[in-house]
């Protein structure tokens, strides 16, 4: 576990902080993305800098952590990689075709973990020529506090990969939970179905949003309400979820929230966006 290098393919949100929570804790990280973007060392160092202020980073060494972070719009770069988490978009072709580029430039066998939330795991192992090497390191939002990580193994993941990957975990201090695979795992399973009940509520008067979410940060010790989590998350991100809970377990108790489509139709997409249940627009 020592000197190992760890790829992330992908530098939206999630793709950053999994760069910086590695790198935090002196591993090298080869962040690839399929294009690059010029605002990615302000925008990283940034990113470092207020994490620092929570805590969760060392002020004094974000010049050595932003440092050991490679970015990069080469695929190949990541061919030596111990490790390769995948998070790009929750889109299972998507997933799909970046895995099987992945399988390409890589120079031997190499463990890649999926960061999907809720896609079968199995599923996407296929697109991989060794399914055994292959498994899903749910990481949740924002990953740097976050202690969880629900580790899910596919129907051919090895015990060699899962105990690569429950070693690095227990090094970056996080507390892994390994799971068979079952759509929406453990933590989505329950938490959209509230996430969608709140939206139903909202959507039937029953009250404000302000007031659901203060009933359960106040009554249920929550320290987020379903609708202010929602908007943190993204509200499509949370209706791509729930659809897929649908499909997959079949169950119309998933079903989303016409409101909760109707404010993805209109790009109301939470804080990413600027407005969700709540705005988050600075007033002129």
């Amino acid at each position: 576990m020592e000197n190992i290098t760890i790829g992330v393919a992908g530098s939206g949100s999630m793709g950053k902080q999994l760069a910086l929570l590695f790198s935090s804790y002196g591993i090298s990280v080869v962040l690839w993305n399929y294009r690059l973007h010029s605002s990615f060392p302000k925008d990283f160092k940034r990113l470092a800098t207020i994490q620092s202020k929570l805590g969760y980073v060392d002020k004094e060494k974000i010049g050595n952590i932003t440092g050991r972070v490679h970015y990069t719009d080469d695929m190949s770069s990541m061919s030596k990689c111990d490790l390769i988490v995948e998070a790009v978009t929750e889109d299972k072709l998507i997933k799909g075709e970046v895995l099987k580029q992945l399988d390409l430039i890589l120079v031997k066998e190499k463990i890649i973990a999926t960061n999907t939330s809720t896609l079968s795991i199995t599923e996407l192992a296929s697109f991989s020529r060794n399914p055994s090497r292959f498994l899903g390191m749910h990481f949740f939002n924002p990953p740097l506090s976050m202690k969880l990580v629900e580790v899910v193994r596919g129907e051919k993941t090895s015990e060699e990969s899962l105990n690569f990957v429950l070693q690095l975990l227990n090094k970056i201090n996080k507390h892994p939970v390994v799971l068979p695979e079952t759509p929406g795992f453990v933590v989505n399973r329950l938490l959209f179905t509230m996430i969608n009940e709140a939206v139903f509520m909202l959507a039937e008067g029953v009250s404000d949003a302000k007031t659901i979410d203060s009933c359960m940060r106040l009554g249920a010790n929550h320290p987020m309400g379903p609708l202010e989590l929602a908007d943190l998350i993204g509200l499509d991100i949370c209706l791509s979820i729930l659809e897929t809970l649908v499909v997959d377990r079949g169950d119309v108790k998933y079903r989303a929230a016409p409101l909760l489509k109707e404010y993805v139709q209109a790009g109301k997409l939470g804080k990413k966006t600027g407005l969700g249940f709540y705005s988050y627009r600075k007033r002129a």
